[in-house]
């Protein structure tokens, strides 16, 4: 009879053990499992923020290329047409007088020139018309055309992609094409720079855009150098299409900047 009770007693101990192990496990389990079902709440919410984040950003941009292009267009139109009738007026009115007032009348008509070309490179840096018309690489050899001096060729530009970036989508073409007006602007403000060097080109199913300059460069991990108006711009377009970058720069060694576009979203 004791060996009974003694068996029953051990069979209960068991059968107590191996419940309280189960309830451990389950609660174990369950844990786990809300552990993960948060993890993901909280990645859906951070994937939610960032594309709001991106879709904002979108229309920022949007609306400043809308007011870009307003801008350009009544340059072009209003100042620069007011320009070249002004230039006619002269040409019209002009009568045969001393040596003197000649080259004075020929100096102001030069001034004109230069302002009415000012106009229609600012006209055109504001909303580029070739990048609609005719694609990435004839906006972008604009570009650098009217910066470069006739004499000095400060930016040099070598595209092995040209058939990949002439099938950018508009928005993605004009994000890069203002990415490589930012970097060029800063280097001439900023940089000190007498060359500048922009190569694009495939590498592993990727397209890569390189830019250098050979300009006193900077240290990024001073203070002072913390990212300004300029490289948020650049971060918030490269962003907004999904292109990833690199940059090196030190103090006399010019800065570089590499960008990354997965050629697949061409």
């Amino acid at each position: 009879m004791q060996e009974t009770v003694g068996d029953n007693i051990f069979l209960l101990i068991i059968l107590c053990t191996g419940g309280i192990f189960l309830l451990v496990i389950s609660f174990v389990i369950l844990f786990i499992n809300n552990q993960k079902k948060l993890l993901r709440n909280r990645q859906q919410i951070h994937e939610a923020e960032m594309s709001y984040q991106k879709e904002l950003m979108r229309v920022v941009l949007q609306s400043q290329e809308e007011e870009r292009k307003r801008i350009g267009q009544d340059l072009h139109d209003d100042v620069g047409g007011s320009l070249s009738n002004l230039r006619m007026l002269i040409n019209r009115n002009e009568l045969p007088e001393e040596q003197e007032n000649k080259a004075v009348i020929a100096n102001h008509k030069l001034l004109i020139d230069k302002i009415i070309q000012d106009v229609r490179n600012i006209s055109h840096n504001l909303s580029p018309p070739a990048l609609a018309l005719f694609g990435f690489t004839v906006a972008l050899e604009e570009l650098i055309d009217s910066i470069n001096d006739e004499d000095n060729s400060l930016i040099t530009l070598i595209n092995d992609a040209e058939a990949i970036t002439d099938q950018l989508p508009y928005d993605m073409a004009l994000a890069l094409i203002r990415v490589l007006q930012e970097l060029i602007s800063n280097t001439i403000k900023h940089g000190d720079a007498k060359r500048i060097e922009i190569s694009i080109f495939m590498e592993n199913g990727l397209l890569v855009i390189q830019y250098r300059d050979e300009g006193v460069g900077y240290d990024p991990g001073n203070q002072k150098n913390r990212k300004g108006m300029g490289m948020q711009n650049i971060e918030s377009r490269l962003n907004m299409i999904n292109a990833t970058y690199t940059m090196k720069t030190a103090p006399g060694s010019g800065f570089s900047m590499f960008i990354v576009l997965n050629s697949s979203l061409v």
